[in-house]
């Protein structure tokens, strides 16, 4: 990692308030998975709660400056993250991309996609992904994804002007038949 490309390598954890119910994480909030079966009976009812897709944001929203954050998806074989609106709909929405205030990458039957609208596109990487690095310039209004092993680069999205804070953006995604039950776990790299 050259810290002069990223200045702000930013601490992050999950904020287990927006968490959907299904979802476990850690003791110190930085891995999450879905668990099929879980007792959610006790979960309280939280407007910042999703409730229809199973995701959680980080715990820390941005504004300004660049900030930059890895997620370890290794063992994972589908999952969802990126950057969403502090106002993204917790519930079902009509859209799930950059529309609906989400600028994200995925996973899913094997292929990699940018969370476009109004649907995805197909992104080629060169290697099997094992961290993803997440770069959000709030002052460009950009976020950007590397294969964090070679920092190669992978897709940027242009925001635009967004008026609320942005925060990380996180989805487990099921357990795929047993195939996916892996957590997807921030990664912290060193400086």
């Amino acid at each position: 990692m050259k810290s002069c490309l990223y200045p702000n390598i930013t601490e992050v954890t999950f904020d287990p308030e927006t968490a959907h119910p299904i979802l476990s994480l850690s003791q110190s909030n930085t891995s999450v998975w879905f668990e099929e079966g879980k007792d959610t009976k006790d979960c309280q009812a939280n407007p910042r709660r999703f409730h229809y897709y199973y995701c959680l944001l980080g715990g820390q929203g941005f504004t300004t400056g660049r900030h930059y954050w890895e997620v370890d998806v290794s063992r994972k074989t589908a999952w969802r993250l990126g950057v969403a609106r502090a106002d993204v709909t917790r519930g079902e929405m009509v859209a799930t991309g950059t529309s609906s205030g989400l600028w994200t990458m995925s996973l899913k039957g094997g292929s990699i996609f940018a969370c476009t609208d109004p649907k995805p596109t197909k992104i080629c990487v060169s290697a099997q992904l094992v961290r993803i690095g997440v770069f959000l310039d709030c002052d460009k209004e950009e976020v950007s994804f590397y294969n964090a092993v070679t920092m190669e680069p992978i897709y940027t999205f242009s925001m635009g002007v967004v008026l609320v804070p942005l925060f990380p953006f996180f989805n487990p995604c099921d357990t795929d038949d047993g195939k996916n039950l892996a957590p997807i776990q921030i990664f912290s790299p060193s400086l």
